[in-house]
């Protein structure tokens, strides 16, 4: 124990004696004069009232080390998912776990969750888990424990975690080791399974939706199978594949056409074959929201020409498109009828060459004015357009502007730029990026361009055979705006390729659909956002939700009163509430619903003030993710166990793990040092002995009749 201060000691001491030395000379000089015992006593009792003021004056703080023994404990996790439960997995488990009941042995089980189990009998154990997050239940058991004396983890599963992060990361800095005991097969097990479904997230009532499901086999080469699709459990097309050597993935693509605006639950499955070590990996489902309403696009042609006609039959063939066209045929007149009062009903505004030398002035200003109010545009140059029109009606409502005005057009090639290596606009399916550069050229203007600085060039032009910087293919995102420029006119040519370009053939319209795909993604400025965290829960899975809320200038609400009602296949309807956890988010936990397709509303208020509402839709089904990859992978837990210091433990020598590391030194009692600071200044016995000191010396002097 010992005492600090915060001024020096010294001057402390000398505080000391002076006020020793004005105490004894002050009762020296008194009326009447007091001597002897009585001096004495008076003396004391103002000094030790002086003394301790004094002292406290200093701060004084007392401090003192006290030592305990923590214990060493050992963490037992394990994998409850429903993978364990094949192979006699859980049975192993269950008997090994058995041996293993000490005081210093926490128990913990782990699946998309972790939790504690304080009365642990492992008979108890339930392995039922959709999913597994192991680096989930690592952090589970490192937090539980924080500030004991954990001396290693002992991890049972299979280790094959399919949620999540990847758990190598979390070993490299693991506080203590893990020992790891692999449960499963490690050979290669015969098994057919759906690999993976890939579909649109959106799709559009009465257009086929493309789904591309993936088969992977082990043991059974050669043999023949049948990949099917189904549309809520309504089988709608099936191809026979023949399986490849073990370990290659083959693709098959197929088609639904959804008759019914809503979630739809599609499933790719693998018929079954004799012999396989599980079934439950023979089908993969994925979810497709169908909306009953197309994009509604406005063109604004220049003139007829050869470009118009092209974009148009691409457009038109979308069937996912609503198309407006107005072609110009003088000031104020279109061909096809009058430009709209209202502009906001479109999605998107297509500039065909517009405006050209026939717009007039007051519309072109209507249609600048419609995008920089952040209507989504698309402007492709042709030989019509009015560069001095364009320059002046629309001025930096683009991404780009002429800046030099010059007649005549000249050949380019087109070059994809670094940015749009990895722009979605230039992402074209079943097009090689390096077969892009073999399309017909087209017909750039001389006139130099002036990029907008927010916007991105994503290809320039060749001429001669000599890339340059000039620009060719531009974007832009401006808050909720987004906005593309084309430069090169002569498009016709790309949507009529010969024969020997037929690599490139699907280039042209790939690219019109991602701009318009890309231009007419708003930038998420809603006041009210609910989605649930996953788009297809299992069955025995809890409902759960996060939420958002904001005011008009997106600033978080915390106190907002958001409802969610939500809606089961048979139209019954369940509201709760959503709780808040801060920072104007919140939370869900609807807890296990039946199997089917949901839809959900969600609406917000604050005094009584509607502040914003959000909806969408979930599904409810079993899971395939357990068993997508049958077996143990080894190797991960052998990687777990050796980046973090610990080793692999067989199954056997489970029970006796504990005895092991202690026989190793490994589990030894931890000596925990703590001092405590007591400041002397936050002592009220002080103060009451200052006040009884100086209480009872006037009660003396009162009592000898001095002043």
């Amino acid at each position: 124990m010992d005492m600090s201060l915060t001024h020096s000691p010294l001057l402390l001491v000398v505080a000391l004696f002076a006020a020793a030395a004005l105490t004894w000379w002050t009762y020296g000089r008194t009326t009447p004069t007091v001597r002897g015992l009585r001096r004495m006593v008076l003396a004391t009792l103002r000094f030790v009232a002086l003394f301790i003021v004094i002292l406290l004056l200093f701060e004084p703080i007392f401090r003192r080390m006290d030592s305990r023994d923590d214990p060493p404990i050992l963490a037992v996790l394990t994998d409850v998912s429903e993978s364990l439960s094949v192979a006699e997995g859980s049975t192993l488990i269950r008997e090994a776990l058995a041996g293993l009941s000490d005081d210093d042995i926490r128990f913990y089980s782990f699946d998309a969750n972790a939790t504690r189990l304080l009365e642990f009998n492992p008979d108890s154990l339930r392995f039922n888990g959709d999913r597994t997050d192991i680096a989930r239940g690592l952090n589970h058991v490192e937090r539980d424990l924080d500030r004991r004396n954990l001396r290693g983890v002992l991890l049972i599963s299979d280790g094959r975690y399919n949620t999540g992060r990847n758990p190598l990361y979390l070993a490299e800095r693991f506080k203590v080791p893990i020992y790891t005991t692999v449960i499963g097969d490690t050979m290669t097990q015969r098994d057919v399974r759906v690999t993976r479904i890939v579909t649109n997230e959106v799709a559009y009532l009465g257009t086929q939706v493309p789904v591309r499901v993936g088969v992977r086999a082990s043991g059974f080469e050669g043999e023949r199978v049948t990949v099917s699709l189904s549309d809520g459990g309504r089988r709608v097309q099936s191809e026979a594949i023949t399986l490849p050597e073990d370990g290659v993935e083959v693709t098959v693509d197929l088609f639904a056409t959804p008759t019914s605006a809503g979630i739809h639950r599609l499933t790719g499955s693998v018929s079954q074959s004799p012999g396989e070590v599980t079934y439950r990996n023979n089908a993969e489902s994925a979810t497709v929201r169908v909306l009953d309403t197309k994009r509604q696009v406005l063109m604004l042609a220049a003139a007829p020409g050869p470009d118009l006609t092209a974009l148009r039959s691409v457009l038109e063939a979308d069937a996912n498109i609503v198309l407006t066209t107005l072609t110009q045929r003088a000031p104020g007149l279109f061909y096809e009828g009058t430009l709209p009062e209202n502009l906001t009903q479109y999605d998107l505004l297509i500039l065909a060459g517009y405006p050209g030398r026939a717009a007039d002035p007051s519309v072109a200003a209507r249609v600048a004015a419609a995008i920089s109010d952040g209507l989504s545009a698309l402007f492709i140059l042709t030989q019509q357009t009015d560069l001095s029109r364009l320059s002046t009606a629309f001025g930096d409502a683009l991404p780009v502007r002429p800046e030099v005005i010059r007649p005549g057009f000249s050949e380019a090639g087109f070059v994809i730029s670094p940015a749009g290596s990895t722009h979605p606009a230039l992402q074209v399916p079943d097009v090689e990026r390096s077969a892009v550069g073999g399309l017909p050229p087209v017909l750039v203007n001389e006139s130099r361009w002036s990029v907008a600085p927010d916007a991105r060039v994503l290809a320039t032009q060749r001429r001669g055979g000599v890339a340059l910087n000039d620009p060719l293919l531009v974007v832009r995102s401006r808050g909720d705006s987004r906005t593309a420029a084309f430069l090169g006119a002569g498009t016709w040519r790309w949507a009529n390729v010969p024969a020997d370009l037929e690599a490139v053939s699907g280039f042209f319209p790939g690219l019109m659909e991602n701009l318009m795909q890309w231009t007419t993604a708003r930038t998420d400025r809603r006041r009210v956002r609910v989605r649930p965290t996953h788009a297809q829960f299992g069955e025995r899975e809890p409902v759960t939700f996060t939420g958002q809320v904001y005011d008009e200038s997106l600033n978080p609400i915390e106190d907002a009163d958001l409802r969610v009602t939500i809606t089961a296949p048979g139209s019954a309807q369940t509201p709760f509430t959503m709780r808040p956890v801060g920072n104007g988010r919140y939370t869900l936990n609807a807890g296990v619903l039946g199997p089917g397709s949901y839809t959900f509303s969600a609406r917000a208020e604050r005094a009584g003030e509607a502040l914003g509402s959000d909806g969408g839709a979930f599904s409810v089904g079993s899971l395939a993710l357990e068993f997508r990859e049958p077996g143990a992978d080894a190797t991960l837990m052998r990687q777990l166990a050796l980046r973090s210091g610990g080793r692999v433990v067989p199954i056997a020598d489970v029970p006796s793990l504990r005895d092991q590391l202690a026989s190793e030194g490994r589990f030894e009692a931890h000596t925990i040092e703590q001092e405590h600071e007591t400041p002397l200044l936050h002592l009220p016995i002080l103060l009451a002995i200052v006040i009884a000191a100086l209480t009872l010396e006037w009660f003396l002097r009162k009592r000898g009749g001095m002043v």
